[in-house]
């Protein structure tokens, strides 16, 4: 089996502005110079900061590649608005759940949306999606899961009160099934490897910004958010049954062959 290489985005809030933006088209360059590209690129959620219709255009300009890229909603997002401009051009408000393939492994993608509300949820719809989808799947398929919201814990004072709320069921899911090496989510604007179900569950940093975890917050209602840093991404490689995931700050100035004194 050869090797499979997927970037994983999260959390660009595009919001008409420059910065944001500039920093997506950065990482999107990034991804268009390395002499390996990957095979799939996908945004966990978050794409848009209020899901207006003209953000969805600001991000369909910004992140084009050659290969390609799959967006899933976060919290932030509206799944009409993504749909019409992003995706097949309906207004639905249905889940929008989307599978990709790609040498022997499954992007099982699942909308952890709730409209008009932060948390996280997958709605019985999207649970017989995803059995439906591995009813299908050949024995020896591997399958990655990706989701906006983490569905445990994970020690952020923003984030755990908005985390998904019924992960009983995907916890099931995810343990009886030797075929899904893991659980990738975005929501948290902190890159994170904890575990799930018995296995690797990997949180991808925010584009946008960073928040802190609860041992930054400074008191009550405090939100430890912070511009400053780069972007950062994940790149998973799958190869031999073996997930391995690599977390990858891109400078906005550049690529630096050598430290600068």
């Amino acid at each position: 089996m050869p090797m499979v290489l997927l970037a994983q985005l999260s959390d660009t809030h595009f919001n008409m502005g420059a910065r944001n933006n500039e920093r997506a088209e950065r990482v999107m360059a990034y991804l268009a110079e390395l002499p390996q590209r990957p095979d799939v690129i996908i945004v966990t959620g978050d794409i848009a900061d209020e899901g207006d219709i003209e953000e969805y255009q600001q991000a369909r300009n910004a992140l084009v590649a050659d290969v390609p890229v799959v967006i899933m909603p976060g919290n932030h997002d509206d799944r009409g608005n993504m749909r019409k401009v992003l995706l097949d051009g309906t207004a639905s408000y249905a889940p929008i759940n989307q599978a990709h393939s790609v040498d022997g492994v499954t992007l099982a993608l699942l909308d952890s949306s709730i409209p008009g509300k932060p948390e996280g949820l997958l709605e019985d719809e999207t649970y017989s999606w995803l059995i439906d989808l591995l009813s299908a799947a050949p024995p020896d398929e591997l399958v990655l899961i990706a989701m906006h919201h983490p569905p445990v814990p994970v020690l952020s004072t923003v984030v755990d009160p908005i985390r998904l709320t019924n992960p009983e069921r995907l916890e099931n899911i995810v343990s009886g099934d030797d075929r899904i090496l893991g659980v990738l989510t975005g929501h948290v604007h902190s890159g994170l490897v904890t575990s799930f179900a018995g296995k690797p569950l990997i949180v991808a940093p925010s584009v946008s910004s960073t928040i802190g975890g609860e041992w930054e917050t400074a008191r009550s209602g405090h939100v430890p958010i912070d511009f400053a840093p780069d972007p950062s991404l994940v790149m998973h490689s799958i190869q031999d049954g073996r997930l391995l995931s690599m977390f990858r700050p891109v400078a906005m100035g550049g690529w630096l062959s050598e430290p600068q004194d």
